[in-house]
């Protein structure tokens, strides 16, 4: 497979769901099932799947209102193909489609960070959260 050859869809027109869910489980989010998985891109307004060879190499989603806020969720790459220009294709292809949006949000996998900022977003001072997940609580807030 050639990371030249990406193709990336703005659709989940004939998406294998299965290939999907194995993309979730090669970056290690274990706790998302596959019927989860579905609702979250089927609610989502906005997604960019990216296709090697026909098969899903990297995701991320978006939900908006359109007008004032944004936010990325979901922006996974396969462990072979990172550090190969995928996932700023997948969240610059995102980031077009919010070019009006005065404000959006992403909240960075730990270590990631640095890789959204060289695309532009910059730390927020007063962001806040709640998880129900202890450890993602545990991870991610102070």
């Amino acid at each position: 497979m050639n990371e030249d050859s990406l193709i990336i869809k703005n659709n989940l027109e004939h998406i294998k769901w299965e290939q999907l869910s194995k993309l979730f489980l090669e970056v290690g989010w274990n706790n998302h099932k596959v019927d989860r998985i579905i609702k979250a891109f089927e609610n989502s307004q906005i997604v960019a799947i990216g296709y090697i060879e026909n098969k899903v190499m990297g995701c991320g989603r978006v939900l908006t209102d359109h007008e004032f806020y944004a936010t990325i969720y979901d922006v996974a790459i396969h462990p072979e193909f990172q550090g190969k220009g995928i996932g700023k294709a997948i969240v610059s292809n995102l980031l077009e489609h919010l070019d009006d949006i005065s404000f959006v949000h992403l909240t960075a996998t730990t270590g990631n960070e640095e890789f959204y900022r060289n695309l532009g977003l910059k730390k927020h001072k007063t962001a806040m959260g709640r998880y129900l997940n202890l450890s993602l609580e545990e991870e991610y807030l102070d």
